[in-house]
């Protein structure tokens, strides 16, 4: 027997504005002002950098990995916020810039006796976020999972 395989295909745009500021653009999608971060040459914090880029994918594809596994096990899902951080250093083995640590610290509150279920569900959800998948930084996940306050 053959095992089947999907393959997933997206395309992005870039286009230069002035000096290091661009816009990115994909069909049908609202267009991302771009740029370098406070701190470097033509940075501006009013912009996305790659990093914060970088940081925001891997954040919401954990979210879009957990609803799935969620929907799949009938798990509630009442809230999902999360926070994130990431340490770029030189890395030792090429001494180039890098990703080296990042820290994922998603709050989930499900539905009243669904606790167990959506802590069950979570090594799924952390194997099958393909952002993580495709760094080789040390990705640590902090999840805080609750059901909603008494009323």
């Amino acid at each position: 027997m053959t095992p089947s395989s999907k393959t997933f295909i997206y395309g992005v745009s870039l286009r230069r504005e002035a000096g290091r500021q661009a816009h990115v653009e994909s069909e049908g999608r609202v267009t991302i002002e771009v740029g370098p971060p406070g701190g470097f040459p033509g940075g501006d914090d009013a912009r996305w950098s790659p990093e914060h880029l970088f940081l925001g994918a891997l954040s919401s594809c954990m979210m879009l990995s957990f609803l799935a596994h969620a929907d799949h096990a009938d798990i509630d899902v009442e809230e999902y916020t999360s926070a994130i951080e990431g340490t770029i250093r030189r890395r030792a083995d090429d001494h180039r810039y890098a990703f080296t640590a990042i820290q994922l610290r998603p709050r989930v509150v499900v539905g009243r006796g669904q606790l167990e279920t959506a802590r069950g569900a979570l090594a799924k959800v952390e194997r099958d976020c393909f952002i993580t998948a495709s760094t080789t930084a040390e990705v640590s996940i902090e999840w805080e999972i609750a059901e909603p306050a008494a009323a």
